[in-house]
């Protein structure tokens, strides 16, 4: 999740949604109890829901995943 997660912040830092959600889907797959406990990917994944406005699956799967609520 380290790795991944970094990368998924960096990307939103550089105004990469889609790759950071790559990333954090990446994060998911590998470790998917500790991508969905840790406040980085949390916070990852919270900023990606508000900064998408329309409907994308893997956002749905991954907010699923984490209990955070699109």
């Amino acid at each position: 999740m380290r790795i991944s997660g970094e990368a998924a912040v960096a990307q939103l830092d550089f105004g990469d949604r889609d790759g950071a959600l790559e990333n954090l889907s990446r994060a998911f797959d590998v470790a998917p109890q500790m991508a969905r406990i840790h406040p980085m990917g949390r916070e990852v994944l919270r900023v990606l829901v508000s900064l998408y406005r329309r409907a994308n699956p893997e956002l749905k799967r991954l907010s699923r995943l984490s209990g955070i609520r699109l």
